[in-house]
């Protein structure tokens, strides 16, 4: 089953961009500059900006990402330490808080760097004998001393639950009933995975044994964008991602009972569990930014990956990005181009 569902992705992925997938390969130090650069040993979490319906969300998020952090290898504050003495202060709005400036933070924390993290996206649905809660999250870690955005992430997952039928039609209308009361999610433990999940790639800080020898770790990633004649043409995907789901074709998702993440590169599993609208707003430092859900962003510009180069495209000053058709392609237009060092397999 798993080999019939790999097939599948693969075949979905050649049949939308219509061509052998290429990769780009880059160390963790080209693809997170800045966070090398600033060298950051402590983090200071700040509460969550729930933009979803789901009162359960927020604090979930927030008690669950001290423990993927401390393996990376930074220390964190104490998260409810930390809100004791905001609770102190009469600050116990995730919005007022967040709006605190950094440098009065950085007075009272000393953290070396501040973690901005937006919930954007709750979906819970519902079926017959089965139940899923979908997530997303978008991270942004800033510098405490200069203010300056050093790191930022994307993070998707699901939790997928099935009923036990083993008592006949019966026992299948008391689960179905019970679905409609309670997805039967285990919110801490959803949560606990998103936040793996958004973490996963940070480099790692000075308490673990692979600081600093992780620069040169290679990642690797499936372009989806190819540059010609200073343009950069993209999967369709791209641009279908601001249509209605049923436009567009989908990929059945394998539904493995319990707790998954996805990566945003895979755009089929991607497009499959509901996000329908790649844009995302991020609310850092009481400022707000439209991003792609698509795109990685350094100095707040987007960029894609395409044959290892970092590929800057021009944006709207709301932070939408234009796009164009030429003879049933699409293309970005492309602000710059950086070089980056070509890897080979050791």
């Amino acid at each position: 089953m798993k080999i019939k569902v790999l097939l599948l992705t693969i075949i979905s992925i050649l049949f939308f961009t219509g061509c052998a997938v290429s990769t780009s390969k880059i160390t963790k130090e080209q693809y997170y500059p800045k966070i090398y650069n600033s060298k950051p040993n402590s983090i200071l979490v700040l509460p969550a900006k729930n933009t979803t319906t789901s009162v359960d969300a927020t604090n979930n998020f927030r008690y669950t990402i001290t423990k993927p952090l401390a393996e990376k290898g930074y220390y964190v504050f104490p998260v409810h330490l930390v809100d004791s003495f905001f609770k102190s202060e009469n600050l116990v709005e995730a919005e007022q808080i967040r709006n605190i400036p950094v440098s009065k933070l950085k007075e009272i924390f000393n953290p070396d760097a501040i973690l901005y993290v937006d919930i954007n996206a709750w979906d819970t649905g519902y079926k017959v004998i089965t139940s899923n809660v979908d997530v997303g999250l978008s991270f942004s870690l800033v510098d405490a001393n200069s203010g300056e955005e050093i790191w930022q992430n994307n993070a998707y997952a699901y939790s997928f639950q099935g009923l036990d039928t083993g008592n006949g039609l019966i026992g299948l209308v008391v689960s179905a009933i019970a679905t409609a009361i309670n997805t039967g999610t285990d919110y801490t433990k959803l949560a606990y995975v998103a936040n793996v999940a958004g973490t996963a790639n940070i480099p790692y800080g000075k308490y673990h044994s692979l600081y600093g020898i992780d620069a040169k770790h290679i990642l690797q990633f499936t372009d989806f964008a190819s540059i010609e004649d200073n343009r950069l043409y993209v999967n369709p995907y791209f641009i279908h991602g601001n249509k209605k789901e049923g436009d567009i074709p989908l990929t059945i998702r394998q539904h493995a009972k319990g707790y998954h993440y996805f990566p945003v590169d895979n755009m089929n599993f991607f497009n499959h569990n509901g996000y329908s609208n790649y844009y995302v707003t991020q609310e850092i430092k009481g400022k707000k930014y439209l991003r792609n859900r698509f795109f990685k962003y350094e100095n707040n510009r987007p960029y894609l990956l395409s044959k290892n180069k970092k590929v800057f495209v021009y944006t709207e000053i709301d932070g939408t990005i234009p796009f164009s058709e030429d003879s049933g392609k699409f293309y970005f237009n492309i602000d710059r181009v950086v070089e980056l060092e070509e890897l080979k397999d050791k």
